[in-house]
């Protein structure tokens, strides 16, 4: 009986997880259009300010340094970073959580 908490990548066929973004074999992202149509979220997780450069990060697939480092190069040299980043932070909400209805009962059953 296949486990239903995977599936299997359209480009390699390696088992994956039935929430992923991404594929952790091929790089390959699952999600439907490009990172430019699609909705751009805040992260949670890695986040060091407010989450944007650790989102972005996840979204076109590249590290949250390199953008850290380019915001803090477009505010030193240009001033535009810190604009950029404020702005990004108002409009892009947190990635949605998954809600406790959603998550897997996890209650240990009795003992004897």
């Amino acid at each position: 009986m296949p486990d239903v908490t995977s599936k299997r990548c359209p480009y390699c066929a390696e088992e994956i997880r039935v929430e992923a973004v991404k594929c952790r074999y091929c790089g390959t992202l699952l999600e439907g259009g490009n990172p430019l149509t699609r909705t751009w979220y805040r992260s949670r997780d890695g986040k060091m300010l407010a989450g944007v450069c650790a989102g972005l990060a996840e979204q076109f697939g590249i590290s949250a340094t390199i953008l850290r480092l380019a915001f803090v190069l477009g505010t030193v040299i240009g001033g535009w970073g810190a604009l950029v980043y404020v702005i990004l932070w108002v409009i892009m909400p947190y990635r949605p959580s998954a809600s406790v209805a959603e998550l897997p009962d996890r209650r240990v059953a009795p003992g004897p």
